[in-house]
Formats: structure tokens, sequence, C-alpha cells
């Protein structure tokens, strides 16, 4: 007992020297040192330690969630429409997630909060990910699936069981027989301190997919979980920025023989691969969608159904492709984004202006634990009025040009790195199927038709798109056609993975 308080007295004692040292040669840094970093990164730490390990939840209760998530969403009008057309198309997996009388008995699915390592730049990372374990120990195989863009570094699937990402991959693909692997991915969940290295560098991102492959081995083992002749059927999917990530990780796998190599001599066999929604073509849609206006467009050149979510999200989107572009580039992010954007300015009644004062900015509102829409509602609000010129961001506005220095589009290696995430134009072996709104008002549906017709073009086999009118599912919205645009489609488009996924366990 005597040692372990010496020590703790000793430990106490250096921190102390260091402090005052630090305080006495360098005040200014020491203040912001202990008043901002330190305290976001201990207020970090304290919701990470907050954060369950490992949960159990029946299967009823897995669905009864899912079909809340559905009606809060969706509107309890919708709903029944809804149920009612994927009842009768062959697209959607049929299963009792909408059956509230369906009887599981003691079925459960296991939530697992990982641990892993993976390499980016040359230097492991403390990551973290989401294991869902399903009510059987011979699942029909394992899903990857990489999430959808999030602008809280805290608020990921592995921390949140809760959140409403989990309660999707529980209900549609652990309930009904799969095993889920998710990744919070490089810069989120455990490794908050880094940057995540967004949609413009796809490979280290499917990297860190594969690595939590590899690392789950262990938990599936030790909880009795096997397949016929150790051969694992693996599946990948993701959605919107994660639809990128998985069609990469499918191209990787086919023309990298180490990368499949390290799956292959794991048991891990590569089935099939159905990206939703995703930016698949950087530079020839996104980017030119993001900088032009849409507001009162006549011609509609992008397609989509609304102005709205387009307007409200395309700052937070720039955000993170400006932040990952500096940090993988090694280059000062402040000097690439409009500094009144940056800084985050408590105006106009924003969100998080009470909970963070003076630290209020870029840095510190992604360390919040904050919903998705809150954090985009910063940014949007920031982003009015913050130039002199006829560019500014307002109401009849949505280019992104006000919101970054104009020499960052004339930097070559931003127009290079920007090239190299296209994904539109490869010959796929593996069977792979496409799944897209026909209008979509954040990812415009030309990044699925191009890479569609791209991989035809390169000789592709075993390929398939499905495209979806918006009006065959209705949903809730603040104005407009009540029909499902880009975020509302979620909770239905992982039931036709899962369909798709199905059919190859009948072959």
């Amino acid at each position: 007992m005597k040692s372990l308080v010496s020590n703790f007295v000793n430990q106490i004692t250096k921190l102390c020297k260091f402090s005052l040292v630090i305080f006495i040669f360098y005040p200014q840094f020491s203040y912001a040192l202990v008043n901002k970093q330190a305290i976001l990164y201990l207020n970090a730490e304290n919701t990470i330690n907050a954060s369950p390990m490992e949960s159990t939840v029946l299967s009823s209760d897995v669905w009864r969630k899912y079909r809340a998530l559905e009606e809060r969403w969706i509107g309890a009008k919708n709903v029944a429409s809804n149920h009612q057309t994927i009842a009768s198309s062959p697209y959607f997996a049929k299963t009792n997630i909408f059956n509230e009388s369906a009887n599981t008995g003691n079925e459960s699915v296991k939530y697992f909060r990982l641990l892993y390592t993976t390499n980016y730049k040359n230097k492991l990372h403390n990551v973290s990910g989401l294991v869902l374990l399903p009510p059987t120990k011979t699942p029909k195989g394992v899903i990857l699936f990489f999430h959808s863009t999030m602008n809280s570094k805290l608020r990921v699937p592995s921390m949140k069981f809760d959140e409403y990402k989990t309660q999707m991959l529980a209900a549609i693909f652990a309930a009904n027989g799969y095993v889920v692997v998710a990744p919070d991915y490089i810069g989120l969940g455990n490794d908050y301190k880094s940057e995540h290295p967004y949609i413009i560098y796809p490979r280290p991102n499917v990297d860190d997919g594969r690595d939590m492959l590899l690392a789950s081995q262990e938990l599936l083992h030790k909880n009795g979980i096997s397949f016929t002749d150790n051969k694992t059927p693996l599946f990948v999917s993701g959605y919107s920025e994660g639809g990128s990530y998985a069609l990469w990780f499918s191209r990787i796998y086919q023309q990298d023989n180490k990368f499949n190599q390290s799956l292959n001599q794991h048991g891990l066999y590569l089935k099939k691969t159905v990206p939703i929604e995703g930016a698949y073509d950087v530079s020839g849609v996104m980017m030119p969608f993001l900088l032009s206006n849409q507001i009162n467009e006549k011609d509609n050149q992008f397609n989509i159904n609304t102005t709205l979510w387009g307007s409200l999200l395309k700052p937070s989107l720039m955000v993170n492709a400006v932040l990952g572009y500096a940090d993988y580039n090694n280059l000062n992010a402040k000097k690439l984004i409009n500094p009144n954007l940056y800084s985050l300015k408590c105006i106009n009644g924003l969100p998080f202006c009470s909970e963070i004062n003076a630290d209020y900015s870029i840095d510190s509102v992604r360390l919040l634990d904050a919903n998705q829409l809150k954090m985009s509602l910063n940014y949007y609000f920031q982003a009015f009025g913050l130039s002199d010129n006829n560019s500014k961001y307002n109401l009849f506005n949505n280019s992104i040009r006000s919101l970054i220095n104009p020499e960052l589009l004339n930097e070559s290696s931003f127009i290079i790195d920007v090239k190299q995430a296209d994904i539109v134009n490869w010959k796929s072996f593996n069977p792979v199927t496409l799944i897209s709104l026909k209008q979509d008002s954040l990812v415009p549906e030309a990044n699925s038709t191009n890479a569609y017709n791209g991989m035809i073009k390169a000789g592709s086999t075993s390929l398939n798109y499905i495209q979806l009118p918006n009006q065959m599912l209705k949903a809730r919205t603040l104005w407009g056609a009540s029909i499902v645009d880009h975020l509302s489609f979620e909770l239905y488009a992982l039931l036709i993975a899962l369909n798709e996924f199905n059919q190859v366990n009948k072959i």
C-alpha cells in the first residue's frame, strides 16, 4: 500500500514540476494547453471512458428500437405505406423487422466496442470500431460496413450503441444472421486526436477496414462463431462517404494480392460488394456540385430533389474535405478555410456558443458529443456573409467558393489528390451492386451512373445497378414532397443490401 501511495505522489510531483516549468518559460503555451486543448481532450477521454465496451440486446428489442427510429424519422403516416412497398418490391429483403408480434424468444444481438491498430502515414493509430454478433453461432457471413460522414469525432457507432447508425446495422444485418464489422475510422472515436483522411483518401480507410476484420477474428473465436470449412463469406457495404470506401475495398481486394492474401489466410473471402449512394466521381461530380450554386438553377444540372440538404450540409462536407487534405499534406488548415468560418464566432445564436464559449471553433466543436444535424447547422449559419463579393454563401447561393481560400482550387497537389479519389473506370470480376436514388440532393446520382458506365466499359462482369425513384418511399420533410432523400433513404437502403447478400447465400 505504501509503495502505491509513494508512486502516486512521485507522479504528481513530476507533473507539477513540468507544469511549473512550462508556466514560467512558456506562459502563453501553458494557458492554451491547460484551458483549451487539454480540457477538450480530457472531456473527450471522459466521454470515451463512459462508453460501454459491450452489451447484449434481445432481437425483439433491436427491432423495436428500429421501428421507433423509423417512426421518428419517417412519420407515422408514412411508415405503413413504406411497409407495403417493401413487402411487394423484389429489391428489399423480407424479414420480421416490421412485425411487432414476431417472437424471437431469447435470441439476442451482442454489441462490442473493439480496440485495434491500423497504419496511417507510417504511424500506428489506436482506433476503434463496432462489432455486432448475431443470435447464432453459425452466421451467414461477415459484413464489413463503412459508415457515412460523421461531423462529431465522438458520436461514432462503437461509442453509441443507441446511435441511429448502430441501431440500423443491428436490426437489419445482425438480427438477420450476419456478423457486422464497422470501423469508426482514423481520426474518429478512440483516435480523436488525429485528423480523419476524408473522402479524398480512400486507401487508408480501406486498410483500416481490413485491419478491423483481422482484429475481429479473435473476438469471433472467443464467442464460438464458426463458418463452414473455415471459409468466411465476406460482404462489403457502405453508405455515402462509406459507399466510396466499400467500392474501393472491392477494387483493392481484386488488384492487390498482398491485400487479399492477408484476408484469405484468415479464411475471409470476398463474395459481394454493395456500395450505396457513394461519392465515386469526386472530381467530375462532387467538386463541381460543391462549387456551383443549385438554388434557382433552371436546368437542375445535378438532378437533385431539393436544394435544402445541399445548402445545409455543403459547408460541413467542405470542412471535412479540406481538413483531411491539409493534414495529409502537412499544411495549415487555417490558411485554406475562410478564417471566419474556421473560428466559428458565436453569432446568430449558434447551438454550441453557450457550451464552449471562447473555445468555439472547428477544432473544438468536433470534439463535442452532438448529433449530426446540430453539428452541421453550426457550419451552415456561420457560412452566411463571409465574403464581400457576389459569391457569398446565403439563401440564394450555396456554392462553397466563399468558404475556402481561392488559391486552394489552383493547387496542383489538391487537384491531383481529388482525381486519384475517383473510382469510375476499372474492371471488376467480383460481384458488385450499386444502389442509388434517382434524385439524390446531397450525393448526386451521377456518381453512381458514371461508376456503372465506366466499369461496364472497362469490361466488368457481375455488375448491377439498382436505381430507385425517390417517390417509391415516403419520408417526413420540412417542406416539399414527402419522399425519401439522401438522409432518410439509409433507413431502408440497408434492406436492399441485405437482400443482395441473402441472394448469394441461396446459391
